[in-house]
C-alpha cells in the first residue's frame, strides 16, 4: 500500500455545519499523525476544536486527544488504544467501546481516511467497522456500526444507521474530497511537492 507524502495539508468547509477544519496528515518515524482544527458553532456558541489522531503504518488507531473550547470553558477527551480492541477514555477502561477497531470524530471528515486505507478495498467490496464515534455536539463517546463500500477508484459509499452518504476521495492520500451533497469540502489541498502552492479542489 502507498504511504501519504511526509505532509499534507487539507481545508474543508461545511456549509450546513457552518464550519472550517484544518488538518495535515504528517509521517512521525513509525507513525502516522492526523492533527486538525476546526471552528465552528456549538449549540449556538463558538466552539474551537483542535484534535490529533495517531494512527500505524497499516492505520489503526492508537491515541486520539482532542480540546474542546467555548467561551469560558475547555473540555478535553482523550482516548487511548490498549490492544486488541479495548480503549482507555480518559484513562479510564470503557467496557461499551470494547470491540471497537478505529474511531470517528463526529465535527471532521479527516477520520474517514483511517478505515478508507486500512480497508484498501478494490471496487465493489465492502466492509462493516465498529468505530468509537465522538459525536457532535454531544461530546460523548458511543460504539458505533459502520460500512464502506468502494464504488469506484475514488468513490467511496458510506452508512451507518440513518446516514447514507457518497464519498469522493483523493487517492494517494484517502482524505475526502466531497462527502454528501452538502457537507463537507475540500476547498484546497496541497502536498510538500506543490512547491507552496494550494491546489485547489
Amino acid at each position: 500500500m502507498l504511504m501519504p507524502d511526509p505532509t499534507i495539508g487539507v481545508l474543508w468547509h461545511c456549509a450546513s455545519l457552518a464550519s472550517c477544519d484544518y488538518a495535515t496528515l504528517q509521517t512521525h518515524g513509525t507513525l502516522l499523525h492526523l492533527t486538525g482544527v476546526a471552528v465552528l458553532p456549538r449549540e449556538g456558541v463558538p466552539c474551537r476544536i483542535d484534535y490529533q489522531v495517531a494512527v500505524t503504518r497499516e492505520w489503526s488507531p492508537l491515541s486520539v486527544s482532542a480540546v474542546v473550547t467555548t467561551p469560558g470553558q475547555t473540555r478535553e477527551i482523550h482516548l487511548a488504544s490498549h490492544g486488541q480492541g479495548r480503549w482507555l477514555l480518559n484513562d479510564q477502561h470503557a467496557p461499551t467501546l470494547d470491540g471497537c477497531t478505529d474511531i470517528d470524530l463526529g465535527w471532521t471528515p479527516a477520520t474517514n481516511t483511517i478505515p478508507i486505507r486500512r480497508l484498501d478495498l478494490s471496487v465493489g467490496e465492502r466492509a462493516t467497522i465498529s468505530t468509537a464515534w465522538i459525536r457532535f455536539p454531544e461530546l460523548d463517546v458511543v460504539p458505533n456500526a459502520q460500512t464502506y463500500e468502494r464504488l469506484d477508484i475514488d468513490r467511496w459509499r458510506y452508512l451507518s444507521g440513518p446516514y447514507d452518504f457518497e464519498l469522493v476521495t483523493d487517492v494517494p492520500s484517502g482524505l475526502v474530497l466531497a462527502y454528501g451533497q452538502d457537507l463537507w469540502r475540500a476547498v484546497a489541498l496541497t502536498t510538500n511537492e506543490s512547491r507552496g502552492g494550494n491546489q485547489a479542489w
